[in-house]
């Protein structure tokens, strides 16, 4: 079986399907984005350089200048011919995460339906297809006026092509034959979680605390301002001191040296500041005593209450809506009613 990993979480669940299956000498594509992804995902999966087939740059992959695009075709060119391989040829089986990556839609481009393809979702953004089509304008004038091959990033949906699609939730656009709950994977799911993640003592740091709060990437990503953003945090923090809740602030990796400094302003006696990225928020959530788990719309808060009997909390609400820009408020309008849609029945909005 080939498996195509692009991040942490895939790998915590491309572990936990190799483990449910017994599949045997499995073979990987490894997406890097960055060498702290690429480190975490080796250590999740414990493989060596021989299992890898190829690792793909994402970062040789734009096209937002003439040179980048020039550089990207030539990558692509690359990849092709590393698809020549025999291997490439022979392997039967394929589990993807992300199945609008570039890497997956060149080998689908190649290989067609000659492979057997089975998908595991890639969390949150699978049940919001309409976000998938983000900057797909652009990288449609990098392959008209720049001369890129980016025909390979518009978006498509792959969905029937899948024999197996191993999802949180069922999608209207996949039937009742592919669909395999991905709480099937949650016993294999904890015990990967637990050998990639020996903490040796830094619970200490979270273990008796009672809400974990994930902070994201809104004022990184011009969503809002970072006073916006730290009204919200503050107007949260506040319903947890009045509930006598004690809280643990982990932040966004992306976090900018201003933003970390005003969120260092909101800790006191029942508030403190967990700045170890090294150490994910499901591992905190398995080896704490937390009675909550509070984000805007991340995995985390989706999955905490089915996986680790945590109760998950969106500050999602149309309040915060309403404090967004136009473009961005028709975003997050979307992702509201999505999230409504899917998992109301696990987590709560907090109002």
């Amino acid at each position: 079986m080939l498996i195509i990993v692009g991040s942490p979480w895939q790998a915590l669940l491309a572990k936990s399907y190799i483990l449910k299956e017994k599949i045997e000498h499995p073979q990987y594509v490894i997406e890097k984005s960055s060498p702290k992804s690429y480190a975490e995902i080796i250590k999740i999966l414990n493989v060596g350089e021989a299992d890898i087939r190829i690792t793909i740059e994402w970062g040789r992959l734009s096209v937002l200048s003439f040179d980048k695009a020039k550089k990207a075709s030539a990558y692509i060119d690359e990849i092709l011919t590393n698809l020549k391989e025999e291997y490439f040829q022979k392997v039967e089986t394929v589990l993807v995460f992300s199945e609008q990556t570039v890497f997956f839609k060149i080998f689908y481009d190649v290989f067609g339906d000659t492979k057997t393809y089975l998908k595991s979702e890639d969390g949150i953004l699978d049940y919001l297809s309409k976000l998938k089509h983000h900057g797909v304008t652009k990288k449609i004038a990098g392959y008209l006026l720049m001369g890129a091959k980016t025909k390979y990033y518009v978006y498509k949906s792959y969905f029937p092509i899948f024999r197996k699609v191993i999802m949180f939730r069922k999608m209207t656009e996949v039937s009742g034959d592919q669909y395999v709950p991905l709480t099937s994977l949650k016993k294999e799911f904890l015990t990967v979680l637990k050998e990639a993640y020996a903490l040796g003592g830094a619970e200490v740091g979270f273990k008796d605390k009672d809400v974990l709060l994930i902070t994201q990437s809104l004022s990184e990503d011009k969503v809002m301002s970072l006073e916006e953003e730290m009204k919200l945090y503050e107007k949260f923090i506040q319903r947890c001191n009045d509930l006598n809740l004690s809280v643990i602030i982990k932040p966004h990796p992306r976090s900018y040296p201003e933003k970390i400094q005003a969120l260092t302003t909101l800790t006191s006696q029942h508030v403190q500041f967990f700045e170890d990225y090294g150490i994910p928020a499901e591992s905190m959530l398995l080896s704490g005593k937390f009675k909550e788990v509070v984000g805007i719309y991340s995995n985390t808060i989706i999955y905490a209450n089915e996986f680790f009997g945590v109760k998950g909390i969106s500050l999602l609400t149309p309040g915060v809506i309403d404090l967004l820009k136009q473009k961005e408020k028709k975003r997050f309008d979307y992702i509201y009613s999505r999230l409504k849609e899917y998992f109301s029945e696990d987590y709560t909005v907090f109002q």
